[in-house]
């Protein structure tokens, strides 16, 4: 139908309009035949005013009735000297619609045409400044869009002391556009720069301050921020530029950054790349936000927290995000941080749960580090509805391990109460292969000092612990804040203590993290997790990040070295040197075990299956069961049959219908002992009376109900 020549195709339908298609043609053209529409790219040799192509788009579309939608996307085939005579014959209306009718600015341009791009020379710095300001380049393009339907990229570029001195890694843009830099002889060869006639950008790049993005303003020129692009979006516009978004945080707030590119191979940023950038802050109509829009950027090296320390602490209080609710950080990623760092050994220590476990362990296998198992569990003296203490658990080896799991089975099974609570007692009792550790300021301790505890029943309390912790004083400001505590010096008057009575009573003293997050920035996703539950200090984040040896000896700037260096890195070393490596869980394969569970669900099957088909069963059926029972006795599956069947067994019977328990449609076995209402055979005919039955395998009928009625 169409076939280049799209002057001859519309004039097939309208000669008036025709005339103004003259010598065009079709560049190329889309069809989408789920919504029936068609895009039709034309090549013209005239500018083709605005209502012309709207009315030629209402008179196709309506004489090709078989279409939903129809696009006619314009392009000016001499783009630069059509352009030229446009600005030059309607100058007039160019100078009131976009440079408000300053004469002298608009005289004091150059101009540069090239493939639906125009460039707008400035030499003075303020005159650029003032376009900026007026928004004369989205004032231009729009007025284009308007009277001729063209998509325009429109520029301003100062060409004031224009440099070539580039460095390679440097990327300048003229406005928002990548261009290889004009007359580069040694181009060939060697890896391309790219600059543009804007070499502001670069003295920015290197003299500026850097703007944290959440002090941005809308109407901001020039400013230079960095930050790790986490997510970028490249599309195609209808004039087949390309324009870029890439999303910046520099984990203060994120900002939508855009540039213009000539092909999608100019986009030399990739995701999580560190880039540090300038540019101007204007809103954009697309996103509905302000938007900082690129003139030069520079890849950077990310900054990232090293442990730098020649003798590594070991953190003994982290938190994974198996803390329900409170921890924040994959543990395999915890255990990442604190091998690269190469800290001999991490102790994870959940809330109440033990949860992450296998997959510490799997970590610790991967990246070649010990890992400690612990629990930070609840402590009650004999009533469970008692408020409880903090205290950390480590296993010290695998009876240690074996009584942990006993402890934090009770603490569920038999002590809940709004938290898994263990009693003193009970502890006791399995306290062999454990190691007791004092834990943060909800320990028993800590508390005692706060509300002011004679000497004796500290004493009493610091015995009942096998190692002892303090934590930095920022951990704890919460506690001055609401009048606990008097002052940070008060603060630091308690860990001096707790230092002392582990000197007197031979116990080693740990500085801990007490960790919910791996780093400082990551404080925002605790904030909203709290404040959804409610908490009204969420704001007030204790900075509970994963800390390196200097920074954790930072914190104990108050101590002597002696004494810091103690609690930071030989106690905490002396610690793990006592504790076995541990393999949470052991080698093999431990289904559940019930005493004849598998001939219970033997039993059941064929039971049901002779009553539903008969003493003779039909093959499919026999063979499907015989399968399938293999499978579930032979691999240890009988006991979570026999349990599902009882379970909805129980349930029918209470009036609790269950259609289907979990994913076990296609299992004839889980459909004869009534786990579920699904028959997985093929189609068939089943007779209730006679108990004949007739498979349908041919394909014929998806399901039971797609057969006609049928009598027997």
């Amino acid at each position: 139908m169409i076939n280049g020549d799209f002057y001859s195709f519309i004039s097939n339908f309208n000669d008036s309009l025709s005339k103004y298609w003259k010598d065009s043609y079709v560049e190329k053209l889309e069809v989408f035949r789920s919504n029936k529409k068609w895009k039709i790219y034309v090549a013209i040799m005239e500018p083709l005013p605005a209502h012309i192509l709207q009315q030629s788009i209402v008179k196709l579309k309506d004489s090709l009735p078989f279409l939903n939608e129809l696009e006619i996307i314009p392009r000016l085939a001499d783009f630069g000297r059509q352009m030229e005579n446009i600005l030059r014959l309607r100058q007039n209306e160019v100078l009131s619609e976009v440079f408000l009718s300053d004469q002298a600015d608009f005289a004091s341009l150059g101009w540069r045409f090239n493939e639906n791009r125009i460039d707008m020379l400035v030499q003075d710095r303020n005159v650029f400044n003032k376009l900026l300001e007026k928004e004369s380049c989205n004032r231009l393009s729009r007025w284009i869009g308007q009277e001729y339907a063209l998509r325009v990229v429109v520029r301003a570029i100062c060409t004031e002391n224009n440099e070539d001195n580039v460095p390679d890694n440097y990327y300048l843009l003229a406005g928002q556009k990548i261009e290889v830099l004009a007359g580069d002889t040694e181009f060939k060869g060697r890896k391309k720069r790219y600059s543009s006639r804007n070499s502001g950008g670069i003295k920015l790049l290197e003299n500026s301050g850097i703007i944290k993005i959440s002090e941005l303003q809308e109407g901001m020129k020039n400013a230079v921020i960095e930050g790790e692009v986490w997510h970028k979006e490249i599309n195609s516009l209808k004039d087949n530029s390309i324009v870029a978004a890439y999303y910046i945080s520099d984990y203060s707030n994120s900002i939508v950054a855009k540039l213009f590119l000539d092909k999608v191979e100019d986009d030399k940023i990739k995701l999580g790349d560190w880039i540090k950038l300038c540019g101007s802050i204007r809103y954009d109509n697309y996103v509905k936000e302000a938007v900082l829009f690129i003139d030069a950027f520079v890849h950077l090296e990310k900054p990232e927290r090293k442990d730098t320390a020649t003798e590594k602490r070991i953190e003994l209080h982290a938190h994974s995000k198996m803390s329900a609710m409170d921890g924040l950080t994959e543990v395999s990623k915890l255990i990442k941080r604190a091998a690269e760092w190469q800290h001999p050994a991490i102790a994870l220590t959940d809330h109440g749960s033990i949860q992450a476990f296998p997959e510490a362990y799997q970590a610790a296998k991967k990246y070649k580090i010990k890992v400690i198992y612990g629990v930070e569990a609840y402590l009650v003296e004999e009533d469970k509805k008692e408020r409880p203490y903090h205290i950390v658990l480590l296993a010290l080896n695998q009876n240690g391990l074996k009584n942990l799991y006993h402890l934090v089975s009770i603490s569920y099974m038999d002590y809940f109460y709004r938290y898994p609570k263990i009693p003193r007692q009970e502890l006791i009792k399995k306290r062999e292969g454990l190691l007791l550790g004092s834990a943060c300021e909800a320990g028993e301790l800590f508390r005692a000092m706060v509300r002011g505890a004679k000497e004796k029943e500290i004493e009493e309390i610091a015995g009942f612990y096998d190692y002892l912790e303090i934590q930095p004083l920022d951990n704890n400001d919460f506690l001055v804040k609401e009048g606990s505590v008097k002052s940070r010096e008060e603060l630091q008057e308690i860990n001096r203590r707790i230092i002392r009575l582990g000197q007197k009573f031979q116990k080693p003293v740990a500085a801990t993290g007490d960790v919910h997050f791996l780093d400082p920035h990551h404080e925002i996703f605790r904030r909203i997790i709290q404040a959804g539950q409610g908490y009204e200090d969420a704001e007030s984040q204790a900075p509970l990040y994963f800390r390196s040896t200097d920074e954790m000896l930072a914190e104990m700037d108050y101590l002597s070295e002696e004494e810091a260096r103690a609690v930071v890195i030989h106690n905490p070393a002396l610690i793990a040197e006592m504790i076995e490596d541990i393999r949470p869980v052991p080698e093999g394969f431990y289904p559940p075990k019930i005493e004849s569970a598998a001939e219970e669900v033997t039993r059941i099957s064929w039971d049901k299956a002779y009553s539903l088909y008969g003493d003779e069963l039909p093959t499919i059926v026999e063979s499907r069961i015989m399968k399938e029972l293999n499978s579930i006795t032979h691999h240890g599956f009988s006991v979570l049959y026999l349990i599902a069947h009882k379970l909805v067994e129980k349930s029918n019977q209470d009036g609790y219908i269950v259609g289907s328990r979990g994913s076990v449609g296609s299992s004839l076995v889980a459909f004869l002992t009534g786990i579920t209402e699904v028959n997985p055979l093929a189609p068939h005919y089943l007779c209730p009376l006679c108990r004949f039955s007739d498979f349908v395998v041919d394909g014929s009928a998806n399901c039971g109900a797609d057969l006609p009625e049928r009598s027997c």
